[in-house]
C-alpha cells in the first residue's frame, strides 16, 4: 500500500456566508448557507469526482459533493470495484465545490504539489440520508455512507465507513463496493487510467491542462 504522511490529512473547515470553504485549526462546523444554499434547496441531483493525484504520494481523492462543498478522502490505492476489497481512505479537506473541475499542476513544492486528473466523474445518490440539505450532519455524521454512484467508470452501489482503527492520530475510513452487476475482480484503476475529461493519463498532464491558482477559490 502507498503511504501518505501525515501531513496530508486535514479536515478542519469552515464555511462563508457564500457557502464556500475556508480551511482553519479550529474544530468542523459545516453548514450551506447564502448563495449556496438556496442552491442545495432546488438542487436535484449530487455529484461526485474521483482526481488521481500525483504529489508527494500517489493517490486518488474521492470527493462527494455535500452542502455546496466537496467532502474529501484522499484513497493510496484508489477505488476498487471488487467487494473483497476494502480500500483505505483518509479524510481531508472538504474541498471548494469548483475544484471539481480541476485538471492540470498545481504548482510548488509541498505536499500537494504535482499533477492532477479527473479520473472519474458523475452524480451519485446517498442512501437513507432524506433531502440533499444537511448531508454532514445528517449523514456523514453517522461515519457510515452507502451510496449509488454514476459514473463512467464507478457505477452501483457503495459504501464508505469509519473504522475503529487510527493512523497518524487520525480516523481511517474503508471505500468498498457492493456485489451487483457493476462489480468485478478486474483492478480498474490500472485497466482504466484516463482522465474522462482529456483522455490523458497522469504522465501526460503538463501545465496547458491547467495551473491551480488559489485565488481562483475565494
Amino acid at each position: 500500500m502507498a503511504g501518505l504522511p501525515g501531513a496530508c490529512i486535514r479536515r478542519q473547515c469552515t464555511i462563508d456566508q457564500n457557502g464556500n470553504g475556508r480551511y482553519d485549526k479550529g474544530g468542523c462546523r459545516h453548514k450551506s448557507t447564502g448563495k449556496a444554499g438556496e442552491a442545495l434547496r432546488n438542487k436535484k441531483e449530487l455529484l461526485f469526482v474521483v482526481q488521481q493525484h500525483q504529489a508527494m504520494y500517489l493517490h486518488w481523492d474521492f470527493r462527494l459533493e455535500m452542502d455546496g462543498l466537496l467532502v474529501s478522502w484522499a484513497l493510496p490505492d484508489g477505488p476498487s470495484i471488487n467487494p473483497k476489497e476494502k480500500r483505505l481512505a483518509f479524510r481531508v479537506e472538504d474541498h471548494d465545490f469548483r475544484y471539481k473541475d480541476f485538471e492540470g499542476i498545481i504548482p510548488g513544492n509541498d505536499y500537494a504539489s504535482g499533477k492532477v486528473l479527473i479520473w472519474d466523474r458523475g452524480s451519485y445518490e446517498p442512501q437513507n440520508a432524506g433531502t440533499v440539505c444537511n448531508l454532514h450532519e445528517k449523514w456523514l455524521s453517522t461515519g457510515r455512507l452507502e451510496l449509488t454512484l454514476h459514473g463512467t467508470k464507478l457505477k452501483g452501489a457503495w459504501i464508505i465507513y469509519r473504522t475503529a482503527a487510527k493512523l497518524y492520530g487520525e480516523d481511517t475510513w474503508c471505500l468498498c463496493k457492493k456485489a451487483d452487476t457493476f462489480s468485478g475482480t478486474v483492478e480498474i484503476v490500472t485497466a482504466a487510467p484516463r482522465s474522462v475529461v482529456s483522455g490523458k493519463t497522469i504522465g501526460e498532464i503538463t501545465a496547458a491542462d491547467g495551473v491551480f491558482d488559489l485565488n481562483n477559490y475565494r
